[in-house]
Formats: structure tokens, sequence, C-alpha cells
């Protein structure tokens, strides 16, 4: 079993190179950082298995360390423990609210220290493990692929998982839930997981899009449920199955702009569902040469893109970033489109572009 890895933030030089050879004799593989800066770019390049950190630093103190690393998801699930010469309880209170696992006053024993470590320590393995636990219960009976996550990361996946979409577990590891989805589909689910780490759900499930080895996006039934929580983290359980499209390509598009309208709080409901309804007693399909023409006689260059992006579901930020223009650029084009579709809004104009087939998702 190899050592644990212990990074030390501490601007006292003296201090640190004591705790090191405290920890080393015990065991650990350690690292220091004498300053704020640096052990934030040491929790980085270093991967710990634990930080201990000074609070009284300077430029960066030991408050602004664990605010930034707690908001990666790289660093957040570090074990995190204060040591620090300031014994009020204020300044107690503050780090233990902030969600710091531990506050050692200094002056402290080797034992008090070593204590707390190992305590952390102990308490995040049984949290890793029993989230896999329970995943493990379900990889050797399921015929579906499954993967634990924690809303980003992909920690274990079963062989059908891989199977599925041609990627090697190794591979795997490099990269995170983000990379293995289409754009579109990802922002579709990505409120939904959010909701899920914070409580606000238990569960849910998605039809989504996978960019497969074969570089093709393959449709599959996503589902996730919670497992374990730790630190303002989640574990969480996907289930991968795949979907049989029966479906004609003209109901895809309608259930994709059904769930466009759901994301965006819009109520598909009443005279709105009637009228999608209708929009969609679909025409003749047209060629792909006459759909092209169509869209080029009535729309620019940059409308297509515009519209195109937009079919997708994408908000007006994510649009503008993507096309390397302004927001209020994004909204020129968004009304230019209206105009030229006679629509009231940009969902009758995605409803008019889909029914026409003058986009190509």
């Amino acid at each position: 079993m190899s050592a644990k890895k212990v990074l030390i933030i501490e601007d006292d030089q003296g201090l640190s190179r004591t705790l090191k050879n405290v920890l080393t004799v015990n065991g650990y593989e350690v690292q220091i950082a004498n300053t704020g800066a640096e052990g934030i770019q040491k929790a980085y390049e270093y991967s710990p298995d634990l930080i201990l950190c000074d609070i009284n630093m300077s430029p960066i103190d030991g408050y602004q360390v664990y605010n930034i690393l707690n908001d990666s998801s790289i660093t957040n699930k570090i074990p995190f423990i204060y040591i620090s010469g300031k014994s009020d309880l204020e300044d107690i209170r503050l780090g233990m609210e902030l969600g710091v696992d531990d506050y050692i006053v200094k002056p402290f024993s080797n034992e008090e220290l070593l204590k707390s470590i190992k305590v952390r320590l102990a308490k995040y393995e049984k949290l890793m493990n029993a989230g896999k636990s329970d995943y493990q219960a379900l990889v050797e009976l399921s015929p579906n692929g499954i993967f634990l996550f924690d809303g980003d990361t992909i920690y274990e996946i079963n062989q059908a998982f891989s199977e599925m979409i041609g990627i090697e577990s190794n591979d795997l590891k490099k990269m995170n839930l983000k990379d293995l989805l289409t754009d579109s589909s990802y922002a579709i689910i990505q409120s939904k997981i959010f909701k899920c780490s914070n409580g606000l759900i238990k569960n849910f499930d998605e039809i989504i899009e996978v960019t497969t080895a074969r570089r093709s996006s393959d449709q599959f039934k996503l589902y996730v449920t919670t497992s374990q929580k730790y630190k303002g983290f989640t574990f969480m359980i996907g289930l991968l199955a795949p979907v049989e499209n029966t479906k004609s390509k003209e109901q895809n598009e309608y259930d994709r702009l059904v769930s466009i309208l759901s994301e965006e709080k819009v109520d598909v409901s009443g005279e709105l569902a009637m009228k999608l309804q209708k929009a969609f007693d679909f025409p003749a399909v047209q060629s792909q040469s006459s759909q092209k023409l169509m869209s080029e006689s009535l729309f620019s260059k940059r409308e297509q893109e515009v519209l195109k992006l937009s079919c997708k579901g994408l908000p007006i930020k994510i649009i503008a970033d993507e096309l390397s223009i302004s927001d209020r650029t994004v909204e020129k084009h968004r009304a230019s489109l209206m105009e030229k579709t006679g629509s009231k809004n940009i969902v009758e104009v995605i409803i008019y572009a889909l029914k026409n087939e003058l986009v190509d998702l």
C-alpha cells in the first residue's frame, strides 16, 4: 500500500520542516509550500490525500486557500485541517463554518496531530469505499453501462459501459462526464446534476447523446441517482442504457424541442402544446440541397450559426462565447431571425426552423 501524501502549507519554515520530519517518520509522504499561492499550485500538481494549512499567512491567508481549493472539483474532496496560533473561538468557528475537517491550535503535540490526520483520512476512505460498495453491487448484475461519478469526475466504470462507448477504463480516467457527451446533451443534464449534488432532487433520467470512440453520436437513456455525500460533493451512480430509436426524424426533432422548452422553464401544455402538434403535422421532407438553399436565401451566415446554436438550447451567453461575439450581437441576430420568419419569439423561430429543416443538428 502506497504512503498517504500530505501537503503542508505553512510560512514558518522551521515549523514546516519539523512537521515534515514527524510525518515522514510515521510513514507519510510530505510536500511543503511556504506561501498560500504556492500551496494552491502544489495542491493541483501533487494531488495530496490531506492538506495541513496555516491561517495567518500573507498575502493569501489560509481562509482564501481553502475557498479557492474548495471551488475546484479537483481539490474540494481533499481533507483539510487548519493549524494555527489563533485560538479565539470566533476564528475556530469561522474555519469550521467554511467546511474544513479539523482545526488544531498551536502549540500542539505530535500525538494530537497524528491522531487528527489518521481520523480524517480514515473517514474519507470509509466514505469513498461506501460509495464504491454501492456501485459494485450494481456492476456485477447489470448488462447496462454503470459508472460512479461526482457530477464531473468519473471514478469507476463497468465493462458494459466501456463496450458501449468504446473507451478503455484507463483512458476514461483522463476524462470527465462532459468529455463524453455532445454539448447539447450536457447542457440539458447540467442543471439536473447540480440539483442532485445539492440535494434538491434524488434522481433523474434523460435521453442523451454520447460521443463514442467511433466519433459518432449515439443515443442512450441516462439514469442518475445519488449515493454518498462528503464535504459538499456528492457521489452519484449513473446507468446508461441503449435507446432503440423507432421514432421518425420529425418526432425526434419535436421531442428535442420540447426538452429545450422544458429546460427553459416553458410550460409545454394547453394552447402551446396544440400549436406545437399542429406545427409538427409534418410536410414532405425536403432534400438536403433544397433545405440548404432555403436557409441561405433567408438568413445570413452568422444568423444561420446563431439559429443552429439556439436550436441546441444554448443560452445567449454561451452562443456569444462560441461565436466570439457580444451578447448584444447575438440578441440582434435573434431579432432578425424573428423578423424574417414572422415569429414573436425565439421559440417560434426554432419551431419554424425545425419544421422546415433549415438547420442540420
